[in-house]
């Protein structure tokens, strides 16, 4: 995180908050969008990828998964993909890259808030990857007839703004996970795929086994899927999605105090010297 030098101190906390969060998200953008193939490659894969689950699945003669049609099914499972992919490489990692770059001591011991931080890493990420990945997704699902079935707008939006939150503090708690690890990267790659599967990403959670299908009832991005899914494909209402709603206020509520505790441990072995550098 590089702040501008000289700038005007902040007329108050959340000023100053923001103010990280903006500086933040302005360097990580202006890091991914230095090379033109990372801008190219970015929404490629998501939508490649989308297109072989669309053909397995069409093979197999299913034309509809978890009562919605398929295409929507993979849309929004393309959207989770997406959102804990950046959990991962972006909010999440976001003190590890900090350290990678030398810069993580010089962060703790600035008034900086770790946790905007945190926020400008996974905000800078959804604008140029999440964003424009998750667009053209949406394209190439139109193009294949995706239904959509919107009858409360109100809930929607509400389901949106759920998994979006819920993503934003399960990457907050990540953040100071991966660098007590000291082993971020080989975590961030292992976590991986598999959520892809025990998530609902990709197949329905119903279709697991009974030991597989408990991690759902606990990752956020699931219930915040079931909650978007019912919501775009299905027509639900904000009644149908209330429990969903609570479920995803309750997880991202123990996940802030999680990755709150996580980034404390973390300025506290950096100022006992701790070797945080290991790989």
């Amino acid at each position: 995180m590089r702040l501008i030098a000289g700038a005007a101190p902040p007329s108050s906390p959340l000023a100053g908050f923001l103010a990280v969060v903006w500086a933040t998200a302005g360097a990580e953008i202006r890091r991914r969008v230095a090379y033109a193939i990372h801008m190219i490659r970015g929404p490629v894969f998501p939508a490649l990828y989308y297109l072989t689950l669309l053909i397995a699945y069409r093979a197999a003669g299913r034309s509809v998964v978890a009562g919605v049609d398929v295409e929507g099914y993979l849309l929004v499972g393309m959207i989770g993909i997406l959102l804990w992919s950046s959990n991962l490489w972006a909010s999440g990692y976001a003190i590890e890259h900090e350290r990678q770059e030398g810069t993580l001591l010089a962060l703790l011991l600035t008034p900086a808030s770790r946790s905007a931080v945190v926020l400008g890493y996974g905000l800078g990420d959804w604008a140029v990857w999440v964003l424009p990945s998750a667009l053209v997704t949406g394209l190439l699902a139109w193009g294949f007839g995706v239904e959509l079935v919107v009858r409360d707008p109100l809930a929607l939006l509400l389901a949106a703004v759920g998994l979006l939150g819920s993503t934003l503090a399960l990457g907050y708690a990540l953040a100071g996970f991966f660098v007590l690890s000291r082993r971020a990267n080989l975590l961030a790659n292992f976590l991986q795929s598999p959520i892809y599967l025990l998530g609902g990403m990709v197949v329905p959670v119903s279709a697991l086994p009974a030991p597989l299908d408990r991690f759902a009832a606990v990752f956020p991005i699931s219930a915040g899927m079931d909650a978007l899914r019912l919501t775009l494909l299905a027509g639900a209402g904000l009644g149908a999605i209330a429990p969903l709603l609570l479920e995803l206020a309750v997880l991202s509520a123990v996940l802030l105090v999680a990755g709150f505790a996580g980034l404390r441990l973390v300025e506290r072995a950096a100022k006992r010297g701790d070797e945080l550098g290991l790989e």
